[in-house]
């Protein structure tokens, strides 16, 4: 199974009602609204429709949003026209090719959701390994993945195939109830996420769980990591 490609198009299935599902910004972002200075360049790796793009918009920066779903990229060009019009928020599909920056470009890079789709450690660290050269230094990596080890996760296990011991196809349900994609996911713990941040070279500030506060690896449903580059 080549799970980047049947990422891709699942998303692709399912972006119209995955978008109106995304029309809020998440508890999550409040806390990384201290991070954001005026005159940034922000990358949003796996932006979807652009659900960040709701909390910067009215700030001075410079936004980047990348995602292979040309679906959902339809979906955030329509919805932020103004925006790209001004220059201030730019997206780009990685369906074809990867897209890349110069070293140093950017201040902050968010992964939100996303970066848990990738499918193995290689392509995890060159990830990684690429966010940290396009990273100024100072700059900061802000990363949010579900904790499939909460109690919220377990309640919908019976739902979930696993794949491997850490790996999961989780359906996604139309109003009807009835399965449009099942997407891959990795569960990722504290160590495991610390490890590959620490070996591609970011110190990580800080690793806590959370549900609209910080919580504990039973309440919290996702886990939030914050790295630096040095």
């Amino acid at each position: 199974m080549d799970i980047v490609q049947k990422t891709r198009d699942d998303y692709n299935k399912i972006a119209k009602h995955f978008a109106t599902t995304r029309s809020r910004a998440w508890p999550e972002f409040d806390q990384f609204s201290a991070l954001i200075k005026n005159g940034q360049r922000i990358l949003d790796w796996g932006c979807g429709a652009g659900r960040l793009l709701m909390m910067l918009k009215n700030r001075p920066v410079e936004y980047f949003g990348i995602d292979q779903s040309i679906e959902l990229l339809k979906i955030a060009r329509r919805q932020y026209s103004k925006l790209i019009k001004a220059g201030r928020a730019h997206f780009y599909s990685t369906a074809a090719r990867e897209k890349k920056f110069p070293p140093g470009y950017f201040d902050l890079v968010f992964m939100i959701a996303s970066f848990f789709h990738l499918p193995d450690e290689t392509s995890r660290q060159k990830l990684l390994a690429k966010t940290f050269r396009e990273l100024k230094p100072g700059g900061k990596l802000v990363m949010l993945v579900w904790n499939l080890g909460s109690d919220w996760a377990k309640e919908k296990k019976k739902e979930w195939k696993q794949i491997g011991e850490q790996d999961f196809l989780i359906p996604w349900k139309n109003q009807q109830g009835e399965v449009m994609a099942e997407r891959y996911y990795h569960h990722f713990t504290p160590e495991e996420l610390t490890g590959l941040l620490t070996q591609t070279g970011f110190v990580v500030e800080r690793m806590d769980y959370f549900a609209g506060k910080w919580s504990d690896s039973k309440g919290g449903r996702n886990l939030v990591a914050v790295a630096l580059k040095k």
